[in-house]
């Protein structure tokens, strides 16, 4: 694949402004699984008309500007994919492509971490600042309470957010929960590929595919291997946001999610993750294979599939 044809075609158009309409949904999730149980919000529904009304639209983007550099996440991830695809393919002989993507897309959500915990970091702690109260208590409050000490003189809140992660934690503050982290998005992807791939080869059994009809399967299969990892994912996701923002420990903080919330943390905030999840795989995915069609090498374009 010509990657320098992809990256700002691909990258740049589809996940910056998929990214952009679903950011919203990131701030519901991350409200949702952050109160104890029913605390603030009663669910999806109700987070978001509460926002809109004590926040308005900049609530339900606080923290966006802060995420942008998670695009680098994506011209990582997809380095890291194509790459590790063609040595499993070429090198190594591995044929079943569903394994290959799998593999790949392991690899590729690991490697994309370095960028994307800290970020994220920053963006809980503005999602959550004007009701922090509500959402951390007790020792997990030194960030915030760093944060309120600079608010007569602030002039960035995200400038305020970092330094007061670094004054409470140093540098690890910025990569608390990487494993966490790591146990979400890199089984999110061992989960997604096979479902992928799986999905379509149902719809191929229903239909002959077409061209406008392969795009089509390729859509809907994402969304529903979308829809599959962010189910399998769900309880990962719920201690990895809460052990960055609570600042808890691993063991602690799977003790507290258990006596807490009980059941509930296999669907905790999951409405709104699933929405976001699932159409970011379908669009992106779409776009995606639109894209690596058209930046295909030459000597490989009469092994495109339209």
């Amino acid at each position: 694949m010509n990657l320098a044809l992809f990256y700002p075609s691909a990258l740049l158009r589809f996940t910056w402004s998929v990214r952009t309409a679903l950011y919203p949904l990131n701030v519901l999730r991350s409200r949702l699984q952050l109160q104890k149980q029913h605390t603030v919000y009663r669910g999806t529904f109700h987070a978001f008309t509460d926002i809109w009304k004590t926040e308005g639209f900049r609530g339900l983007y606080r923290g966006f500007w802060v995420t942008v550099p998670q695009i680098g996440c994506s011209f990582i991830y997809s380095t890291v994919y194509e790459k590790l695809r063609s040595i499993l393919r070429t090198d190594l002989g591995v044929t079943s492509v569903a394994g290959i993507s799998c593999i790949s897309g392991g690899a590729a959500s690991f490697c994309s971490q370095a960028i994307f915990v800290p970020t994220d970091i920053i963006a809980q702690y503005m999602m959550i600042y004007n009701n922090a109260d509500k959402f951390i208590s007790g020792n997990d409050k030194a960030v915030i309470e760093n944060l309120r000490s600079t608010e007569k003189n602030r002039k960035s809140l995200a400038t305020d957010v970092l330094r007061a992660i670094y004054k409470a934690d140093g540098i690890q503050g910025f990569y608390r929960g990487f494993l966490a982290s790591s146990t979400v998005y890199v089984p999110f992807c061992l989960v997604f590929w096979p479902s992928y791939y799986w999905f379509q080869d149902v719809f191929h059994v229903l239909h002959p595919p077409t061209m406008r009809g392969l795009l089509c399967d390729q859509f809907f299969a994402a969304i529903l291997g979308g829809v599959c990892s962010t189910v399998a994912t769900n309880p990962m996701e719920l201690l990895r946001i809460r052990c960055q923002v609570h600042r808890t420990t691993y063991v602690e903080t799977i003790s507290r999610m258990w006596r807490n919330e009980g059941a509930s943390i296999f669907w905790k905030g999951l409405p709104p993750r699933l929405i976001s999840n699932s159409l970011y795989s379908g669009v992106v995915m779409a776009g995606y294979e639109i894209v690596k069609r058209l930046c295909v090498l030459p000597e490989y374009k009469d092994q495109v599939k339209w």
